[in-house]
């Protein structure tokens, strides 16, 4: 048997323990691939939360956000596509503590609704700087996830005096037309409805 051999049975070896291992785990904490429940420390249901939910005009649609803890104001903004303001709800734990977080589902996610404005990230960016507007005099440190990170690239360029600080997270750089995505209105509502 040559080395080469030997690596690929060592590898193969490795790999079916892991599938083992992975079997007899409780996976029940797992919402979907990779994306945990609320938080086990205060079991919110960040997104679906009537008691801190708000709903603000934006354009032609209801935009809803949610606002927990006191302080300076810290806005969070979810991923695209199929992200909620559930898979923000570890950062939403912490900074509560210290922050007023406003944490809002963004144009055509959770309970807010998508309008008939096409969803654009500067359209994003309106909707969320009304939502400053309406929560504070202040301006807002903005955390945002992938689509949340460049609707805040947006917020900051088009409205300067009311983003104090940027975090993105999962962002670079973006041009039109270097995505493609092939998913419809009436085929992400209907994926939703499964939901």
């Amino acid at each position: 048997m040559n080395q080469l051999q030997v690596k690929i049975k060592f590898l193969c070896c490795l790999l079916l323990l892991a599938g083992i291992n992975a079997i007899g785990q409780d996976l029940k904490h797992l919402r979907h691939f990779m994306q945990q429940n609320p938080s086990p420390e205060t079991a919110i249901p960040y997104g679906n939360n009537p008691k801190a939910g708000h709903y603000l005009k934006g354009g032609d649609a209801r935009i809803y956000y949610e606002v927990y803890g006191k302080g300076k104001p810290i806005v969070i903004l979810h991923g695209g596509i199929f992200g909620s303001t559930l898979e923000m709800g570890r950062f939403i734990d912490g900074l509560s503590k210290n922050y007023k977080v406003i944490a809002v589902s963004t144009r055509g996610h959770g309970k807010s609704e998508i309008g008939k404005l096409d969803p654009s990230y500067e359209q994003k960016a309106k909707d969320v700087n009304a939502i400053i507007q309406a929560e504070t005099s202040d301006s807002a440190t903005v955390l945002g996830f992938s689509d949340g990170a460049y609707t805040g690239y947006y917020l900051a360029a088009a409205f300067p005096a009311k983003v104090k600080k940027l975090i993105a997270m999962g962002a670079g750089t973006w041009k039109k037309g270097w995505r493609n995505f092939t998913v419809t209105k009436e085929m992400a509502f209907r994926l939703d409805s499964l939901y």
